[in-house]
C-alpha cells in the first residue's frame, strides 16, 4: 500500500517533479513558465527560457510545504557562447516521519519518505526569435526501505518578439522511464504538457502571464462537486488555465499575483470565501542578490510560503576579482 502512496493517485510516480518550485512561479498562479528573461529558475519548467540575461545566476528556493512536507530547489544557468546556453538544477523533496504499522494496526516503529532529482540543462538559440532546449534528469527516491530511481527529460521550445515584449512557451516534460521500481512494478513518470505566454504591456509596467497546464490529460478534475452534482466541462477546461501579473517587472522592486482555477475550484467552499487559489508575492534586488518571496491560499486551513534567493554571480564576484 505504501508503494500506491508514493504514487499519489495510485498510477504514477515522482509526482514532486511537478510541484511550484520558486516564489515568483508560485506568486504568479502556480504554474508560470514562459518568462524570457533574468530568472534561472524558469529554465528547471522549460529549458529553452536559459537566455543571456540568465547567465552565471543562482537561484535557491526553500518552501515549507502543506503538512509540513519540506521542498527545495537550486538552479545555475551559464552561457557557453553567443547562442549556446547549459544550466544545472537540484531539487528535494523531505515528507518526514511516517509512523509504520502490521496489517492489523500495532505500531512497529517510524520511517521517512524523501524524494531528490538532478537536472542537466542545454539550450540553443536559434535566431531573433527562437529558442529550443532539453534537460536531462536523473531521479531518486526512497520509502522506508524501498527505493526507486528513473531518468526522464525534458524539452522545450519558446518564440520570443523582443519588439513586442511577448513570450510563447512550449514544453513537454518528464519524458522517461524508471529503472528500478519500488517493488517490481513499473508506474510511468507524471508527463506534462505546458503552453504559456507572457506580454509586458507597452506603457504601463506590467507584465502579465497565462499558462495552459496538463495538457496531455484533458480530465485532470475532481469528478463530483460539494453538493453531488456532476463538473461541467467547461470547468474541466478551465481547470488548466492560471494567470498572472507581474508590477514592475525586473525593477529593483516588483508585486506580483496570479490565480489558479483548479485550485480555486476544488478548494474553496460555498459556506466561507477562503480566497483558495490567489497567490501573491514580491521581490526585492539588494546589489547582486534579488530576495524573492510569495504567498499561495491552498485552503482556510492550509497555505503555503515560498522563500527565494537569486545571485548575479559574476556581479557578486567580479570586485573580488579586480
Amino acid at each position: 500500500m505504501l508503494l500506491h502512496v508514493a504514487a499519489q493517485d495510485g498510477t504514477r510516480v515522482y509526482e514532486f517533479l511537478n510541484i511550484t518550485t520558486s516564489p515568483r512561479q508560485a506568486a504568479l498562479g502556480g504554474n508560470a513558465q514562459s518568462m524570457w528573461d533574468s530568472d534561472p529558475n524558469m529554465s528547471l519548467w522549460n529549458p529553452a527560457l536559459m537566455n543571456p540575461e540568465t547567465h552565471s545566476k543562482l537561484a535557491i528556493n526553500y518552501v515549507n510545504y502543506l503538512t509540513d512536507i519540506q521542498s527545495g530547489t537550486a538552479s545555475y544557468v551559464y552561457q557557453y557562447n553567443k547562442r549556446n546556453f547549459f544550466s544545472i538544477h537540484g531539487q528535494y523533496v523531505d515528507y518526514g516521519e511516517f509512523i509504520a504499522a502490521d496489517e492489523i494496526g500495532n505500531v512497529t516503529g517510524d520511517f521517512n519518505a524523501k524524494d531528490a532529482a538532478i537536472t542537466l540543462g542545454y539550450a540553443h538559440n536559434l535566431n531573433d526569435f527562437f529558442t529550443v532546449g532539453a534537460n536531462l534528469k536523473y531521479i531518486h527516491s526512497q520509502i522506508e526501505s524501498y527505493t526507486s530511481y528513473a531518468a526522464a527529460m525534458d524539452l522545450g521550445v519558446v518564440f520570443h518578439d523582443i519588439d513586442y515584449d511577448t513570450n510563447v512557451a512550449l514544453s513537454i516534460r518528464n519524458i522517461g522511464t524508471q529503472f528500478k521500481p519500488y517493488d517490481n512494478l513499473k508506474e510511468p513518470l507524471p508527463i506534462q504538457v505546458n503552453l504559456g505566454i507572457s506580454h509586458k504591456l507597452e506603457h504601463v509596467p506590467l507584465e502579465v502571464t497565462a499558462t495552459l497546464h496538463d495538457l496531455q490529460k484533458f480530465d485532470i478534475s475532481e469528478q463530483y462537486k460539494e453538493d453531488g452534482r456532476e463538473v461541467s466541462k467547461m470547468r474541466k477546461a478551465i481547470d488548466h488555465l492560471s494567470l498572472g501579473a507581474e508590477f514592475f517587472p525586473q525593477a529593483g522592486f516588483n508585486l506580483r499575483f496570479g490565480y489558479n482555477f483548479k485550485r480555486g475550484n476544488e478548494l474553496s467552499t460555498d459556506a466561507t470565501k477562503n480566497f483558495s487559489g490567489f497567490t501573491a508575492g514580491f521581490g526585492l534586488r539588494i546589489s547582486s542578490f534579488r530576495l524573492e518571496y510569495a504567498h499561495a491560499q491552498y485552503h482556510s486551513s492550509s497555505n503555503t510560503d515560498h522563500f527565494g534567493l537569486i545571485i548575479d554571480l559574476e556581479n557578486f564576484l567580479q570586485p573580488r576579482y579586480y
